[in-house]
């Protein structure tokens, strides 16, 4: 049985399944064929045809195989090869970027310093320099202002507006200020506040001459030169090597750390360049003391005026008074950024200068009122109001009055202009009366023109303005008799000293309640 089986499988033929290529019938080819593979040989006859492409009409295609290799192609729009690509690697030009470059790394970029802010209070004061001729103005002028626009007037010039900063009660550490006396100037530091003084104020004590001298002898190899400015300092191994570099840091950089100043001087040992130090290096600048003929060097007049001036120029306190003009200026910026945080915040709303005004001015006896309402915008005037009565007064001041009850809020030149009629001798007189009339109190004078009827809460209001000829005739006819100062810097002279005889009032003499109502907008 198992030898019939054998014979069985041994006749079994296999021919007819073929070879084991499962490839589809499609896909099935001969290997011989290669028409199939033509268009994927090299041709031979390329360069003819590009020849014959070049000549073909504008506007034809060309075809696959005929296009340019990259790197040959030109005219606008071409396409650079991937490695020699303008704008990247080395030939990057200093205004190229690339799609998507946004500048350096996080990590390239320099840290910024932080900066601690100081526990410190700020107060805004007006200047007392500039608070007396205002109270003068007041007293002269009769004329009512509005304490709002007084604080403002002061925050809008820096040299009129005072800041008194001070450690605060519950600092963990108190801060010391170091302060100049001559200008003011604050510093967190002796050594800041020496540096300054003697930046700012050694021509103070002493008179600069500049004198020929002999040129330095001796054989140099090497000459400094600073990185900044590019001012040739000298051989570092010469005399006075280290006064000029401070010098140049002081008068060149200022405000630059002394070490990284130093970090950029260069060593040039050019002959040609030592000899043009030699040849500048024939002058020199000497200090005299003012009143004396002595000449010492700069090093002499440093070391003189820190032993005997320096000490009476620094005080030191917890608590500082100085302009915003000096505190803007001030190389430390902890001390800055507090002073002008707390400007902006007072610009917002000025309730520190309002009670600091309000305060000085009730020393001086002056007398305040709200217009229009209870919480309306208050004023300051020099006298007490006193109404007139209209039925048993002269008529020509009747008159006055009566205009200016019926006409609320008008102003002088309008007042004048309608009493007047064009007369100028009327108008002139007119002029007089009403000056009088607010002198002693029968009307209320606002700073802009504006005439009010004297009571608890005077009307006010800005003067409307009216555009026309007729507006126009009538001031030229009939001008105001004293044009009210409008709030703003020229109101205020500055360079007018405050008499000795009538000194300014301390801001802080009688502080106003802390009851007060804020200011609010006219």
């Amino acid at each position: 049985m198992a030898e019939e089986n054998t014979e069985k499988s041994e006749a079994l033929d296999l021919s007819g399944l073929g070879s084991f290529d499962f490839t589809p019938a499609w896909a099935k080819g001969r290997p011989d064929d290669k028409t199939k593979f033509a268009r994927f040989e090299e041709r031979e006859d390329r360069g003819d045809r590009r020849a014959s492409n070049e000549r073909r009409s504008f506007g034809e295609r060309k075809s696959f195989g005929d296009r340019k290799p990259a790197g040959e192609r030109k005219g606008f729009g071409e396409r650079r090869p991937f490695g020699d690509r303008k704008g990247t690697g080395e030939n990057r030009g200093a205004g190229e970027r690339r799609f998507g470059d946004r500048g350096p790394r996080r990590d390239d970029r320099p840290s910024r310093e932080f900066v601690k802010p100081l526990d410190v209070d700020v107060r805004i004061l007006p200047s007392q320099k500039e608070l007396g001729p205002i109270i003068r103005q007041l007293q002269t002028k009769h004329t009512a202002y509005a304490l709002k626009q007084l604080a403002y007037l002061f925050l809008e010039n820096p040299q009129a507006c005072m800041l008194r900063v001070s450690s605060k009660k519950d600092a963990a550490e108190p801060i010391l200020f170091h302060q100049c006396k001559a200008c003011g100037f604050v510093a967190l530091s002796a050594d800041e506040l020496s540096a300054h003084v003697l930046a700012e104020h050694i021509g103070d004590y002493y008179d600069t001459e500049t004198i020929d001298c002999e040129p330095p002898k001796g054989s140099f190899n090497c000459v400094a030169k600073c990185g900044v400015t590019g001012v040739l300092l000298g051989p570092p191994n010469l005399h006075g090597y280290d006064a000029r570099v401070r010098e140049v840091l002081r008068e060149r950089c200022p405000g630059m750390p002394e070490g990284a100043y130093r970090a950029r001087i260069e060593m040039v040992r050019d002959p040609e360049t030592v000899e043009q130090w030699r040849a500048s290096a024939t002058k020199k600048t000497v200090f005299k003391r003012k009143g004396e003929e002595a000449a010492i060097e700069r090093e002499a007049a440093e070391m003189e005026f820190r032993r005997t001036i320096l000490p009476g120029l620094m005080t030191t306190a917890k608590s500082v008074d100085f302009t915003a003009e000096v505190a803007l200026k001030s190389p430390c910026r902890a001390l800055v950024f507090a002073c002008r945080d707390a400007l902006n915040k007072e610009k917002r709303f000025p309730a520190s200068l309002f009670y600091a005004l309000r305060g000085a001015f009730h020393h001086r006896k002056l007398e305040f009122f709200r217009a229009n309402d209870p919480r309306g915008p208050e004023f300051v005037v020099a006298q007490k109001f006193q109404p007139l009565d209209v039925e048993h007064a002269i008529p020509e001041l009747g008159a006055l009055v009566k205009y200016v009850s019926e006409h609320p809020c008008t102003t002088q030149a309008q007042l004048v202009a309608a009493l007047s009629a064009g007369d100028a001798a009327k108008a002139e007189e007119c002029k007089k009366t009403l000056a009088w009339l607010i002198e002693k109190g029968h009307l209320v004078g606002y700073f802009n023109g504006v005439l009010a009827i004297p009571a608890d809460h005077p009307k006010y209001h800005p003067p409307k303005k009216v555009e026309g000829s007729k507006a126009a005739k009538a001031e030229e006819v009939a001008p105001a008799a004293e044009p009210a100062p409008a709030v703003e810097a020229e109101a205020v002279p500055v360079a007018e000293p405050a008499p000795a005889a009538e000194p300014a009032p301390a801001v802080e003499a009688e502080a106003a309640p802390a009851a007060e109502p804020a200011p609010t907008d006219a």
